[in-house]
């Protein structure tokens, strides 16, 4: 086997599209300054309309591009996208939102943990959000299922040495995540049942199910431009968020969590998630 290959794990590059070629053309341009020395990259294109497909071909013709006939969301896209790749077993993929902006190295750092600890199963950056790269918006992932909560560490919050270590966490954020192609298989790709949102949690649950790590690199960073299709705070993204969350709880909740989640849900998490999205309509007034 080739040097390069044993240093440094063959890394496919995944960056789903739909309509919003602009904000694509920001991500993979900074790809272009990514130091790693053995990645490709594909773009998988949601069957946009905007002309998406011929401004990549024009501006990032070093690129695959996969044309799907039919928008498959985030899950079946990138299952797609896998498929058309066909990688070996022990390459490596990584699934990052067309909405980011990375850093030279974030590649090398994705990559580590998993030379150095047989038992990683995922690895996820830190990210900052773009309009002030200051600011955690994750920092780590944690799951409660007698809650029925999913919250991202460090959220909002400035940037600090606390969110600077190394460390497993609950579940990686499909913003940005890696994984071996091999286990990504043995965990039957992303589960399409999800239209949109908790694809990347419920891929986490069936991980950590086996008895592995799923590892917070925070000396991987990149930037996030935070829910530009449909807006941070959007009623319709709140509704796929609830929608995903609902699916994910029935399918990995016991029957007693699901009783006290539920409890939760109704007089708590739901009224002060209505009160917060009251909040931030106010402050864009």
């Amino acid at each position: 086997m080739n040097d390069l290959n044993i240093i440094y794990p063959k890394v496919y590059l995944i960056v789903l599209n739909w309509n919003d070629k602009e904000l694509s053309g920001k991500c993979l341009s900074s790809i272009q300054n990514v130091t790693y020395p053995n990645f490709e990259v594909l773009i998988i294109d949601n069957n946009s309309k905007d002309g998406s497909v011929d401004y990549f071909k024009e501006h990032f013709p070093q690129y695959n591009i996969l044309s799907l006939k039919k928008n498959l969301k985030y899950a079946g896209g990138n299952n797609a996208g896998v498929e058309y790749l066909d990688p070996k077993q022990e390459d490596f993929l990584v699934f990052i939102n067309n909405d980011t902006i990375v850093s030279s190295d974030f590649l090398n750092h994705l990559i580590n943990p998993f030379l150095s600890d047989p038992n990683c199963i995922i690895t996820v950056p830190k990210i900052l959000y773009a309009m002030d790269i200051n600011k955690i918006w994750y920092a780590g992932g944690l799951i409660n299922m007698w809650t029925g909560t999913i919250d991202h560490i460090g959220i909002r919050n400035y940037d600090a040495p606390r969110y600077s270590f190394l460390m497993e966490t609950d579940y990686a954020t499909g913003c940005c995540l890696c994984i071996n192609t091999s286990d990504f298989k043995k965990l039957n790709y992303f589960d399409t049942n999800f239209n949109m949102y908790c694809e990347d949690v419920d891929l986490s649950i069936r991980a950590k199910k086996m008895n592995r790590k799923i590892v917070y690199s925070p000396k991987s960073i990149i930037l996030h431009s935070v829910s530009q299709s449909l807006g941070e705070n959007s009623f319709i993204k709140i509704k796929n968020k609830l929608t995903g969350q609902m699916k994910l709880f029935w399918k990995h909740a016991s029957g007693l969590q699901i009783i006290t989640l539920t409890f939760n849900w109704i007089f708590f998490y739901l009224p002060s998630g209505f009160l917060k999205w009251i909040y931030f309509r106010l402050q864009k007034k």
